[in-house]
C-alpha cells in the first residue's frame, strides 16, 4: 500500500517571541503584559537604528530641505529590518525593504482624498505586508512600518500628484539606511569567527531569491496561517478605517496604525498584551510628543531628539514592548505632525490618543472574534 505524501508543516509563527506573549514556557496570562524581561542590551543595533533616521534628517536639513528630511526618514526606519544573517542575505533584504517602504508611502499619498479608496488601498498594503512578513519569516517589527509608511502618506498634504517625489525622498532615505546597516553589520563580521558546518555552507550557498520562493510556495494556499494572518490584517485595517471615518475623522490614519500594532499579536493573549501595551504606552507617550511638539525645535534639534527616541525604542522593544511604545508614540507623532498647522498641540495630542485607543479596541475585538488556525 502506498503511504500518504507527508508535506512539510508550517511554522506558525510570525515574528520572533520578543513580545510577552513569549515570556514563559507556561501559558501566557493577562499580567505578563507588564513584565520586563531579561535581555542583553542591543546597542549596536539601536545606535545603528538612530543613525539610519538622523543623518538623512540631518542631511536634508543642512541642504535646507527640512521636510524632505522628514519624507527620508520614513525610508530610514529601513534600519530596524536589520538582522544577525549573512551579509549577501541582508544586503537583499534591506533593499526590499526600502522598496516596499517607498512604495507604501507612494500607495498612501496616491489614495488620499477617499475614505473608500484609503480603506481598500490600506487594507491592501497591510494585508500584502503582513502575509509577506510572516512567510518570509521577517522578525519584528515586521509589517507594522510598512503599514506606518502607508498611514503617513494618507494624512500628508492630499496632493497625488506628490507621490512620486515623495517616494524618490523615501527611497534615497532608505538607500542612506541601507548604506549605514550594511558597513555596521560588515564590520561586525570581520570581528566575528565563521565556524560553519557543511550543511550550514550548503544553504548559504543557495541564493536568497530562491530561500525566499521556496517559503513563499509553502504559504500560498487558503490554509495556510501566514495566508489566513494577513487576510485578517487586512479586514481590521479597513474596518478600521471606515469607522473611523463614521465618527466623523477626516483624518483616520492613526486609528488603522493603533488596530494594526495590536493585530501583529499572533495569539488571542499576545493580542490582548499587544492592545493593553499599546493603549499605556501611548498614554505616556503622547506627553512626550507633546512637550517636543510645543517647543518648537529646530530642525537641528529635531534629528538629535529623533534619534534618541530611536535608539531608546530599540533598546528596550527587547525587554518590554509597552516600554517602548513610550518612545514610538512621540517618535511616530514627531515625524508626521511636526510640519502640520493648524490645529494645536493639545489638540493634536487628544486626537492621536483617542485615535490609538479606538484602533486597539478595533484590533482587539476583530482577533477575538476571528478564528485563526495556529496548529
Amino acid at each position: 500500500m502506498n503511504k500518504p505524501k507527508r508535506y512539510p508543516k508550517l511554522p506558525v509563527r510570525l515574528d520572533q517571541p520578543t513580545t510577552t506573549e513569549a515570556l514563559t514556557h507556561d501559558s501566557p496570562k493577562l499580567h505578563h503584559a507588564f513584565l520586563v524581561r531579561k535581555a542583553p542590551w542591543p546597542w549596536r543595533r539601536a545606535i545603528g537604528a538612530g543613525l539610519c533616521l538622523f543623518v538623512p534628517l540631518l542631511t536634508a536639513t543642512l541642504a535646507h530641505r527640512p521636510l524632505w528630511g522628514l519624507l527620508a526618514t520614513i525610508g530610514g526606519f529601513t534600519g530596524i529590518y536589520t538582522a544577525a544573517i549573512p551579509l549577501r542575505r541582508l544586503a537583499l533584504k534591506l533593499a526590499i525593504v526600502a522598496l516596499g517602504l517607498s512604495i507604501s508611502l507612494g500607495l498612501g499619498t496616491v489614495s488620499a482624498g477617499s475614505p473608500g479608496t484609503i480603506a481598500i488601498v490600506f487594507a491592501f498594503v497591510g494585508g500584502c505586508a503582513t502575509f509577506l512578513c510572516g512567510s518570509l519569516q521577517v522578525a519584528p517589527p515586521g509589517p507594522f512600518f510598512f503599514i506606518m509608511a502607508c498611514a503617513i502618506g494618507t494624512g500628508m498634504l492630499v496632493e497625488p500628484t506628490l507621490a512620486p517625489e515623495r517616494m524618490g525622498i523615501a527611497l534615497i532615505g532608505g538607500t542612506i539606511a541601507w548604506i549605514i546597516s550594511m558597513a555596521i553589520a560588515w564590520g561586525l563580521s570581520l570581528r566575528q569567527p565563521h565556524h560553519q558546518t557543511e550543511p550550514a555552507k550548503h544553504l548559504m550557498r543557495r541564493a536568497p531569491v530562491q530561500i525566499a520562493a521556496a517559503r513563499l510556495r509553502l504559504a500560498i494556499h487558503v490554509r495556510s496561517p501566514y495566508m489566513m494572518a494577513g487576510i485578517r490584517m487586512a479586514v481590521g485595517i479597513c474596518c478600521a478605517v471606515l469607522f473611523a471615518y463614521a465618527l466623523g475623522n477626516t483624518r483616520p490614519y492613526w486609528v488603522p496604525i493603533g488596530c494594526a500594532a495590536t493585530l501583529i499579536g499572533t495569539t488571542v493573549m499576545g493580542t490582548i498584551h499587544r492592545a493593553m501595551q499599546r493603549a499605556l504606552g501611548t498614554t505616556l507617550g503622547v506627553f512626550i510628543a507633546g512637550a517636543i511638539l510645543s517647543i518648537h525645535p529646530s530642525y537641528i534639534v529635531l534629528a538629535c531628539i529623533v534619534f534618541a527616541l530611536q535608539t531608546v525604542t530599540e533598546l528596550l522593544i527587547p525587554r518590554n514592548y509597552g516600554l517602548a511604545v513610550i518612545f514610538i508614540t512621540p517618535l511616530a507623532l514627531t515625524i508626521t505632525e511636526i510640519a502640520r498647522v493648524g490645529m494645536s498641540v493639545p489638540a493634536l495630542i487628544h486626537a492621536r490618543f483617542i485615535d490609538t485607543l479606538v484602533g486597539c479596541g478595533i484590533g482587539l475585538v476583530i482577533r477575538l472574534l476571528w478564528w485563526l488556525p495556529e496548529k
